[in-house]
Parts: C-alpha cells; structure tokens; sequence
C-alpha cells in the first residue's frame, strides 16, 4: 500500500447502557456537519465537503473541500469534484450533503485525499475506528479498489509509524458503508488523521466517498455565543446597530461599522442546514485594520500543546454579491492578558455571493494562553460588506468521564 504521505481515523467504542444514551449523538455525528457554531461527536473536520480552500499539494485540479487536503506528488496527478447528493441518496434517511469524487488522473508517488493538516486528538487507551460511504465512480460504475489509513502521530506531530486501523476494500455501483477495525490509542500517541487512496485497478480509477466518520468525545467550540444572541456587547467609536452578548465591534479614526443580526432560515448555509442567525459586517472609510468584530472580551482558554483552528461560513453583502475579502485573525494572549504578538491561524478569505465554509491553519496552544476571533473586512474597491455565520474556534473539550469509562 502506498503511504509515503501517512495519514488515521477513529471511533470511541461506547459500551452498555451509556451507549444506548449516546446513540441520537453519534448519529448526528455521523450525519456529517455540527449545528452551526456547535460542538461535534464527529472527529473528522467538514464531513459534508463543504466550501473550498483546502489545502493542495503537487499537481491535484478541482475543488479541495475547506479543512482537507488533496495531494499528489512524484509525477501523480489527482482531479477533485464536489458532487452534491440529494436527501436518502446514501441510506434512508441520510441527509442532503456533497460527496467527493476522487480521480487518479496520472499515478506516481503517492496521492490521495486526507484531512492533513487538520489532525485531530487521540487519548491512550481509546479506540478508534474510521468509515466512510464509498461507491465507484468509474465507467459502468465498475469496481473500484481503496484504502484507508489511520496512522497515529506524537505531540511533535511526527508520525509514530502505527497505522492500527487502516483497511481496504472494493466499491461498487451502489453506495455503500465500509469501516475499519477499532484501533486503541497507546501512550505517545496525539493525534491521528485519515487518508483515502485508490487502487491501480488498471481502469480509469475514479471513486466517490461521503459522510467520513470517526465518532469520539466531542470536538469543542470555544467562540462564545456563536449564534449572536442578545444585545449586551461592547462597542468603540462609530459603530451602529447592537452588539451580540459576549462579543465586541470597534472602529477606529474616521472609520465606522454598522452591524445587523440577519436571520437564516432553514437550508440556507447549506443542504440541510438548521435555521440560524449571521452577523453583518459593513465598513465605511475602513483600511482593512480599523473596524473589527470580535470577542476580545470573552477570549478562549486555550489547552497547552494542543490544535486549534477557526472556521466560519461568510458570504459577501457586497451589491451584486461582489467578492469581498475578509482578514479572520486569531491573536493568541498570554496569561496576563498582553498580546503576545502572535495570530498563528490567521487567514484571509474572499468570499463571494453565496455561503461558503472557510477554514484558517491549525496551531498549537501554549500554557496559559487565550485567544479569540476577530473578523475584519477588507478595502479591497468594493463596499466592504460581508456577513459570518457559526463562527467556531475548533479545539479539544474536557473528557466527558473522568475515569476513562468509554
């Protein structure tokens, strides 16, 4: 098997009647995405592929879901596609969703598709298993080989050379779940990924996958409010419009910022998405610096060497729905409350008229620090306008059982 770029999974293993509790959950984990700003049983980022942006590396061409990676290297050559499926297509049931169409265009080295670099944490003495819905996409649907690994890899984020729950199989014309053998965690094990790669079945090898699942203790949410509830924020300079609780907006000089919370109905972030609610940015006179929107004053306790990154959904509100970029910072305070002058999952993202799901690089947290989000629309020639949904700065929650009862 190929796996010169290693790459894991995982499933807690619930047992008794606490499982019987559990279930409603993890069926919503596998059902793929969280409620927007809400926390995860489903360990693996972005499960319905939603967005763009993901990371790339050698010669791979189409659309990398945000929070993934497609790679291809030593001559390889990968072509991505975001197929959407309608409600039921995968079971009865399943929700509406996007599966990705995986097509090796030219073998070499190594290629695949993983969710590297958005790791996730793994605990010594937890099991883990990794399924996905797969089905082929060549001609005639003929059969298609795969495989899935689940390496394992330490604090230092190098990999330990365990792959304890990589498995193999054949899609065919229907979809169908495949899932790997539950593998524990030891001691030096942090973090964990997975990576999906094709057999060289001597065809066309093309293959679609849907809904990855690798349930476990729940992926957190450490933005506060994510759904922009109430009116007690804090506000400096020209700003109109109120404040979300726990949240702050500020402009600066001659800059102003006017703010509106803006119901979304059902469906409207994506297939199958809850009703929620967004946040309106529009700046005036700005700079890309002197307005921002942000929770400075409930900042986020971050967890010594673990990884954190910041997603959101955005859209422009720009007239005609005219692309509009967005600065997303994360700096990063020590304990005392003094920025350290770090932002390490700082990104910038263009958004255009329709929602989309945007993701910033994972980073590790040191002792005693903090952080938030701040969103800061940029002067780019056009109105400055864009609007966030379910805002979430991803990260490790507290076990849910102190005694390690699983």
């Amino acid at each position: 098997m190929e796996n010169t770029i290693p790459c894991p999974a995982a499933r807690v293993a619930f047992r008794g009647r606490l499982a019987l509790l559990l279930l409603p959950w993890l069926a919503l984990a596998q059902a793929g995405t969280p409620p927007p700003g809400g926390s995860d049983l489903n360990l693996l980022p972005n499960t319905r592929f939603l967005g763009s942006g993901g990371a790339v590396e050698g010669n791979v061409t189409g659309t990398v879901p945000a929070a993934w990676r497609g790679f291809a290297v030593g001559g390889a050559a990968l072509a991505l596609q975001a197929d959407p499926l309608a409600a039921d297509a995968l079971y009865p049931g399943s929700p509406p969703t996007f599966a990705m169409r995986l097509a090796v265009t030219t073998r070499g080295a190594d290629q695949g598709f993983d969710n590297a670099p958005w790791l996730f944490a793994v605990q010594a003495g937890r099991g883990y298993r990794a399924g996905v819905w797969v089905r082929s996409g060549n001609p005639g649907q003929a059969s298609q080989g795969f495989t899935v690994s689940m390496p394992f890899f330490d604090a230092d984020l190098a990999f330990t050379g365990r792959d304890p729950g990589a498995f193999s199989g054949v899609a065919g014309a229907d979809w169908t779940w495949v899932e790997g053998p539950l593998a524990a965690a030891e001691p030096g094990d942090a973090y964990a990924q997975i990576a999906i790669r094709l057999a060289d079945d001597g065809g066309p090898d093309v293959l679609q996958v849907a809904l990855p699942s690798v349930p476990g203790l729940p992926v957190g949410n450490e933005v506060p409010n994510p759904q922009f509830a109430g009116t007690g924020g804090a506000a400096g300079g020209a700003v109109t419009g109120s404040v979300p609780d726990l949240w702050r907006a500020f402009a600066l000089g001659a800059t102003s910022l006017a703010l509106e919370r803006v119901p979304l109905p059902a469906n409207t972030l994506f297939p199958g998405a809850p009703p929620a609610s967004a946040m309106r940015l529009a700046v005036g006179n700005g700079d890309g610096s002197s307005a921002a929107f942000d929770h400075e004053q409930a900042r986020a306790r971050l967890q010594p060497g673990h990884l954190y990154y910041a997603e959101a959904f955005m859209r422009s509100g720009n007239a005609g729905g005219a692309p509009q970029q967005v600065l997303v910072t994360v700096p990063v305070f020590d304990a005392d409350g003094n920025f350290t002058g770090q932002q390490p999952g700082t990104f910038l993202a263009t958004v255009g008229p329709d929602w989309t799901l945007v993701a910033g690089p994972p980073f590790r947290a040191a002792a005693g620090t903090t952080a938030n989000l701040a969103f800061r629309p940029q002067a780019d020639g056009n109105d400055d306008i864009v609007l966030v949904a379910g805002p979430r700065l991803v990260g490790p929650t507290e076990a849910l059982f102190g005694n390690g009862f699983e």
